[in-house]
């Protein structure tokens, strides 16, 4: 068997992309026969993928090594890997590989034993399969639900998804194996073991014929658990001996122990009682084994992990791709079809900044926990943007604001990541939460930052902040070129912030944010929002809403259930604005009290 570094010799290419390519076709063609050197092509095809901005191959390698992690029963970095590919397949579209990376995903919680999730996998895989019509990954998926459902003891769902395989036309030998041998099992759980040994021999023989070995070793365990229902015992051992020697040539540990456990069991059967323990320790040694390797509550945590992962190394890895990406740029001045394939590249490259500027969001349980009955509408006018939330609590205040950080798309994007760094630092590490010196602190931090640069800054930030006392039921507001809106017994109260921003001022002067306290009451609701609404052109005359409008738009819906509200906000902008471009960035945050 060549190595990997023989391998990549013998591809043959005429450009980066090319070679990547030609390692990805390699580690695929391997996949089922040498799990370690496929590993090591798909490692090596993501470290080059990554230097050259090829966001396909990037998944694909991110895949391949999720398919290879699952085979080699590492379902930790299984699980971890195929989390990012399937985020990466979502931004550019690609749902044949999403498809694949939910159906890795399925396989890991079936080791988890959460079934739910499980199947939850499975039906959102057939559905993307089904989308793009690929018969052959509907079979796998159908199998997979099937084989879900028996897990869950629902023997009478596990034949309808099976008998439904059964019904498509010109199905490979492997997946009749595979389909067979799972029609087998329910027959056997159900004590039904004569068609559960008639489906197993067919199983078996589409086995050989398609050299599936997990299949081949399932269907020799299988008839082995049915000698041993009828005190077969000698029988019992003669298949597990076939299945031995199919995995001795594999890498199949899981299965492997389950073998241990049957040896043991037949081995009791016949009274031999050394060899039934020497199996059983062999069974209870392996089996410890991977499940130390794979932790289920460490595996849990790999998603909370990848959601919150540290915005400073994400923040690093754009950094170096805007390096390479200028760097490209440079070298095909001169070479306009280059340039389309550079343009898309920035496009993958902006998609996935969207990316770690959703991170930074508020996690959608944290504001559900702090605001309770709340709607947020937030709608970028490109892929990144110079608006967004901020939620956090305090102590026993619940502080909640809009940012307008100045332009929109990847200036106001960078612009937000520094104003979103302020905020933490201010509110989380000083444990400021009266709203006025929360925005002179954060004034105070930005003029800091840009007295720096070699050039004069104006970038800044608008912005409107409430800290609401859970305990005392006090509002307290300030604001920097933002209102605070309040909806109280049918009225609508402005409580209008100060007329500067966040940042530099033309003007030279020290500001002051004034602190208002606010009167409100149960039931009451509080908006805040940025400029985009009010500033969007629409209408029958084509004009801006201004902020005249917004406030009769929010007087309308005030005494409604917040979740109205949202439906009424949203259907109000889609229609206003109808075929006019957005102008800019979109958010706003209603909150009852």
């Amino acid at each position: 068997m060549s190595t990997k570094s023989e391998i990549i010799a013998q591809i043959k290419a005429t450009s980066m992309k090319d070679k990547i390519d030609g390692i990805i076709e390699r580690a695929d063609q391997v996949l089922q026969s040498n799990n370690s050197l496929s590993l090591e092509l798909a490692q090596e095809a993501n470290k080059l993928a990554q230097q050259e901005i090829y966001t396909e191959r990037i998944a694909d390698s991110l895949k391949l090594m999720a398919l290879n992690y699952q085979y080699l029963t590492n379902y930790t970095d299984a699980m971890k890997f195929a989390i990012e590919a399937r985020e990466i397949y979502k931004v550019i579209d690609n749902k044949r590989g999403e498809a694949a990376c939910l159906n890795i995903l399925g396989a890991v919680y079936n080791f988890l034993g959460d079934l739910n999730k499980r199947l939850e996998s499975n039906l959102e895989c057939l559905e993307l399969r089904t989308a793009i019509k690929d018969e052959k990954a509907q079979l796998s998926s159908l199998n997979n639900i099937g084989d879900t459902y028996l897990s869950m003891g629902d023997y009478e769902n596990a034949l309808k998804y099976f008998n439904h395989c059964l019904t498509f036309s010109n199905i490979e030998d492997s997946i009749n194996a595979i389909v067979n041998c799972n029609i087998a099992e329910v027959y056997f759980y159900q004590g039904k073991y004569d068609l559960a040994l008639q489906y197993n021999a067919t199983g078996l023989k589409y086995a050989l014929a398609s050299d599936y070995y997990q299949i081949i070793v399932a269907a020799y365990v299988l008839e082995s658990q049915i000698h041993l229902k009828h005190n077969r015992a000698e029988e019992a051992i003669t298949e597990l001996r076939k299945a031995v020697e199919v995995f001795n040539s594999r890498e199949l540990k899981e299965q492997e122990f389950h073998v241990y456990e049957l040896f043991s069991q037949a081995y009791s059967q016949l009274n031999n009682w050394e060899k039934a323990y020497y199996y059983l320790n062999k069974y209870s040694q392996l089996r410890n084994s991977i499940m130390h390797e794979n932790s289920a509550q460490k595996m849990n945590k790999i998603e909370f992990d990848y959601r919150y992962k540290s915005i400073t190394t994400e923040a690093e890895e754009i950094k170096e791709k805007n390096e390479l990406l200028t760097r490209a740029f440079g070298q095909i001045e001169q070479q306009s079809n280059e340039i389309r394939a550079k343009n898309k590249a920035i496009t993958d490259s902006i998609h996935y900044a969207k990316r770690i500027q959703y991170a930074l969001l508020p996690y959608e349980d944290k504001v559900k926990e702090y605001l309770q009955d709340y709607f947020i509408y937030y709608q970028p006018k490109d892929i990144v943007s110079g608006d967004f939330y901020w939620v956090e609590k305090v102590g026993d205040c619940v502080i909640f604001s809009v940012i307008d950080c100045t332009g929109h798309g990847v200036p106001g994007a960078f612009v937000s990541l520094i104003a979103n760094n302020a905020l933490n630092k201010v509110v989380l590490e000083k444990q400021i939460t009266e709203p006025a010196a929360i925005i002179n602190e954060m004034n105070t931090t930005v003029l800091e930052l840009f007295k720096n640069s070699d050039e004069t800054i104006r970038d800044g930030m608008d912005m409107g902040i409430c800290s609401f006392n859970t305990k005392d039921k006090s509002l307290q507001f300030a604001g920097a070129f933002n209102s605070l809106y309040v909806y109280s017994n049918s009225i609508l109260k402005e409580i209008k912030g100060n007329r500067e921003s966040v940042g530099a001022s033309i003007y030279g002067h020290e500001k002051k944010f004034i602190n208002h306290i606010v009167d409100v009451n149960k039931g009451d609701v509080v908006y805040l929002s940025s400029d985009g609404f009010p500033d969007q052109f629409g209408g029958e005359k084509g004009k801006k809403l201004k902020w005249k409008g917004f406030k009769e738009l929010l007087q309308f819906i005030g005494n409604k259930p917040i979740e109205n509200q949202f439906i009424d906000v949203k259907s109000f902008f889609d229609h206003w604005k109808k075929d006019v471009e957005q102008l800019d960035d979109v958010c706003l945050i209603g909150v009852r009290i």
